[in-house]
Formats: structure tokens, C-alpha cells, sequence
């Protein structure tokens, strides 16, 4: 769907962020990028878990704006290598800018991780205008994180697409979270899994999202 781009964001780091990403990206033929991906010391980097996950073809992908070795903060791990970033510096990826995909660009953290002294993962959510899905864990205590994000979203002006829960599902909280939210929609919860194969018909086609989004008031 061109000119469409949505943000993959997280209300915790390590909430599923690249799994789902992978999971919607195969389901929706999307393109990927991840703009700042950090821990490279350590691991291979979550565009190549995507790549692998997916089997999507090469033309689906656009490597890291800023890679950093520390698994750390944008910011912290940037100091490590003296090097400093900013969020004016970054620029949707030219291969995407007149595809006819929707563009998925995957967050690094939660949406208060630093990416210098002054910016944050939501000031680069405004740079790239994007929407958002929101990533947030299925068990106890994810109430409080999620509508902790989701009123930061909005006091930011960045439109939130939907949720998607991961981990086992809970019907519970996805129903607290939904009426305390004032009814922002649960696209989907993902069980635990090691495939994403299995996952996929989970996720409503991305026709439906767009178009519950644009009736919204």
C-alpha cells in the first residue's frame, strides 16, 4: 500500500518487537527497516532475523542508518563509539520512498529510549511520519505499560493503528486495556512460538486495518 508506514513500536524492549515485525511483514508483503539497531557485539541484528524469518525477497529490505555494537540505548552505546545521533539525520530509505508496499520500520526499545540527551524513539516516529502499532506484552503488569505508552503516543499527535499482544494470550487484560484505552483496537495476540508460518493468518489483512482506521472518529 504505498505511502504507507508504519512504525513497529514497543512499550518495553525485548517485548517481541522483530518477531512481530517478521510475523507482519510475511503476512502483508511489507517492506522492513530498522533505522538504529544497537547490540552487534553480541548478535546478528534483527534485519537479518527478519530476512530469515521471512524468506522475503532482497528488494523487502534496507539495511541500518546507525549501527552500534553496545546492547545498549541509542544514545549510551553512540557514546561508546563517540559518535553522536540525531534524529534530523534520518530519512526514509530512496528504495522505499516510491514503492508500492507498505513500509514497516521496526523501533529500538521502548518509546522513551534516548537516542541523544535531548531526543527520544518517539521524536523519530514524527521524523519519518508514521503511524503506529503498538507492541506489548500479554501477561501481568502490561496494563499499566501499555496505557502508559499509549497516552504518551497521544500526547505526542501520532496516531495509534492498533495493538498487538505477545506472549500467552489473555483476554483479560486485552479487554481491560481496550475499554481503559477508550477502545484502541487489539489487531491480534501472537502465542509463544518458534515459527512464524503458523502465526500469520492471526493477522488481519492490512486492507481492514486501513480501512477500521479511517472510520475511526
Amino acid at each position: 500500500m504505498k505511502g504507507l508506514r508504519i512504525f513497529v513500536a514497543g512499550t518495553d524492549t525485548d517485548v517481541g518487537k522483530t518477531f512481530v515485525s517478521s510475523i507482519l511483514a510475511k503476512r502483508w508483503g511489507c517492506n522492513y527497516w530498522k533505522p538504529i539497531q544497537t547490540g552487534l557485539e553480541s548478535e546478528e541484528g534483527d534485519l537479518m532475523t527478519v530476512k530469515r524469518l521471512t524468506k522475503l525477497k532482497s528488494d523487502h529490505f534496507a539495511s541500518p542508518s546507525v549501527s552500534l555494537r553496545k546492547p545498549l540505548s541509542p544514545w549510551v552505546a553512540a557514546m561508546h563509539e563517540n559518535k553522536e545521533i540525531r534524529v534530523s539525520d534520518f530519512t526514509i530509505p530512496k528504495r522505499f520512498q516510491q514503492s508500492e508496499r507498505c513500509l514497516l520500520v521496526e523501533g529500538a526499545g521502548g518509546l522513551y529510549v534516548p537516542i541523544n540527551r535531548n531526543e527520544i524513539m518517539t521524536d523519530l516516529i514524527t521524523q519519518l511520519n508514521c503511524k503506529t502499532l503498538l507492541v506489548c506484552r500479554s501477561e501481568l503488569g502490561t496494563i499499566n505499560h501499555t496505557l502508559l505508552s499509549i497516552e504518551h503516543l497521544r500526547a505526542r499527535g501520532i496516531e495509534i493503528m492498533a495493538l498487538i499482544m505477545n506472549g500467552i494470550p489473555n483476554d483479560d487484560n486485552a479487554k481491560a486495556i481496550h475499554t481503559l484505552s477508550g477502545g484502541v483496537p487489539i489487531l491480534c495476540q501472537i502465542p509463544p512460538s518458534t515459527s512464524i508460518d503458523d502465526l500469520t493468518s492471526l493477522v488481519p489483512d492490512l486492507e481492514s486495518l486501513v480501512g477500521a482506521n479511517s472510520q475511526s472518529p
